[in-house]
């Protein structure tokens, strides 16, 4: 009789064990899994599906950059080598890099909203991010931005709308911190906002990374820096027609963040479509081929894919009360 107690007794135990590890299981498969929720953006399993669009091979190479003279204003910056083939090189390629920058901002001043595929990579906190693949909205005005993660922190939402929600951005989180989280609302500029980008919110889109090069390129001209630059015709970015500009900066001191710069400007639109910021290499380096050399400088990749410029946007869009996102969640 007790031996067939204590086997009841084990046996009891034994499922008792069974059905808790069983739930243990059930909880940890349904904080974990990440199914396409009620919510979810159509357009996101045919972005992860598509194959990321390929960096573009450049056989240019820099010559070596003198050192200006004290009071030598003569440099590479200011030397217009002739024009080639439709390439151009020295100021003239400083100039035209600006100016078909400009041409494209102000067409941009003529579209209200767009959307966009945005990738992205960029060297914070001391190491480089993977790659990013963002479902981008933008509108111009009020300056607005949603943003979610398609690829990297997937599931992630970001909503900002200049004058709302006391100048703050709304971020969700994706995956299983964005059930156990409630919606953060963080300063652009603020230490927690700039840990995961170089850029605060304020500074997203295409029309202000225009901006930002076209800065760069009157600080080029204007102070007669001893900059390399080349305009490449011709060439092509996820299958359109573009411009390519590769810059080449003398040192750290008339330069401090760039090394080198490569920047695609579609041919029709004169938008930057690609662009890619390389720093200068720690010791070590010196003996590193250039394709090595850019692998370990790299700071800054961006790139804007499926750029619809009439998509005509409502203005639910930039709620955060949209039911189809998971801010109020």
């Amino acid at each position: 009789m007790m031996r067939m107690l204590k086997i009841r007794s084990q046996h009891h135990f034994s499922n008792m064990l069974a059905s808790a590890i069983f739930s243990a299981a059930i909880g940890i498969l349904y904080f974990s899994y990440d199914p396409s929720p009620a919510d979810a953006d159509p357009n996101d399993m045919a972005i992860v599906a598509t194959k990321p669009v390929p960096i573009p091979v450049i056989a240019y190479k820099p010559t070596e950059l003198s050192q200006p003279k004290p009071g030598d204003k003569a440099n590479s910056a200011t030397s217009q080598t002739p024009q080639q083939n439709g390439t151009l090189t020295g100021r003239m390629a400083l100039l035209m890099n600006m100016l078909l920058l400009e041409k494209g901002c102000r067409y941009l001043e003529t579209v209200p909203d767009y959307t966009a595929t945005f990738s992205k990579q960029e060297y914070v906190g001391g190491s480089l991010t993977e790659n990013q693949v963002i479902n981008f909205k933008c509108r111009h005005k009020p300056f607005s931005v949603y943003m979610k993660w398609v690829v990297g922190d997937k599931g992630q939402e970001l909503l900002y709308v200049d004058g709302q929600n006391e100048e703050k951005m709304l971020v969700k989180m994706g995956g299983l911190k964005g059930r156990l989280m409630p919606t953060l609302k963080l300063d652009p500029h603020g230490s927690l906002a700039m840990q995961e980008s170089r850029y605060p919110i304020t500074k997203a889109g295409i029309k202000a990374l225009a901006e930002t090069i076209i800065d760069f390129r009157k600080k080029d001209l204007d102070e007669n820096l001893n900059t390399e630059c080349v305009m490449l015709p011709n060439q092509k970015f996820d299958g359109k027609d573009c411009y390519c500009f590769i810059a080449h900066f003398a040192n750290a001191k008339e330069s401090p963040s760039y090394r080198k710069s490569v920047i695609y400007i579609d041919h029709k639109t004169c938008l930057p479509i690609f662009v890619r910021g390389f720093g200068w290499p720690e010791d070590g380096l010196a003996s590193a081929s250039a394709e090595e050399l850019d692998e370990k400088t790299l700071i800054e990749s961006y790139s804007f894919t499926d750029i619809n410029l009439k998509s005509e946007l409502a203005t639910t869009e930039f709620s955060d009360k949209n039911t189809d996102y998971r801010f109020r969640r």
